[in-house]
């Protein structure tokens, strides 16, 4: 009985990490309220996460505040850009939905239709990466961007087990909405281990790199 009373023993670990997410998972939708800052929240989620699972030392409390206050400025363009680039893709469902449901596909609509597909898909995906780039990286806005555009498509595998993680999150919540208490943090941790990974294919390259450069030097 004594090892289940033992804070290191795997039970209380797990009891740990589950607390860590839910925990941050209330901050982001608090710190996503206003909308226009759900760019630097999403962010924060992504930082706080990814040292998680770098097995670095994280504090969850200042660690996801001390990233929504350092990233805030930079965070506003980067949410109204992809705050309309949700709008639109909410339009373009609609008017897609709407012919598929009134079997209107024709003219227009059969172009339409495809094209709102595609740009609902890189919107999502782009949308992850951008965070995720953001939370990592120190980076002008215009780069963030093309980053999270070429990782995207580079690295499709992931990005599309990324997109099901996503779909299958929401699925979840819908069937349980108790679930808003750990999802967040729960979807963004799934993804955030998948890319953490590609960023470590990449900074570990230019490490590489940069020693080679310095031993011909």
């Amino acid at each position: 009985m004594s090892n289940f009373f033992d804070l290191d023993a795997p039970l209380w670990a797990w009891l740990t990490e589950v607390a860590d997410i839910m925990l941050i998972s209330i901050y982001w939708w608090i710190c996503s309220i206003p909308i226009i800052t759900i760019g630097a929240s999403t962010t924060s989620l992504f930082y706080v996460l990814g040292k998680k699972i770098r097995k670095e030392p994280v504090y969850v409390t200042k660690d996801y505040f001390t990233s929504f206050k350092d990233n805030f400025k930079q965070s506003i363009p980067i949410s109204i850009l992809l705050i309309i680039a949700w709008v639109s893709c909410i339009l373009y469902f609609l008017l897609g939905l709407d012919g598929i449901l009134t079997q209107n596909i024709t003219g227009m609509m059969k172009v339409i239709i495809p094209l709102a597909i595609v740009f609902i898909f890189e919107t999502i995906h782009i949308s992850i990466y951008v965070c995720a780039v953001f939370s990592r990286f120190n980076m002008k806005t215009y780069t963030i961007f093309t980053t999270a555009f070429v990782l995207a498509h580079r690295h499709l595998l992931t990005t599309l087990i990324n997109t099901l993680i996503l779909y299958v999150g929401f699925m979840l919540f819908l069937k349980a909405p108790f679930l808003v208490l750990v999802m967040p943090g729960a979807v963004v941790g799934m993804m955030s281990f998948l890319i953490q990974k590609i960023f470590t294919k990449y900074i570990e390259t230019q490490n590489e790199s940069e020693n080679i450069l310095a031993k011909e030097q």
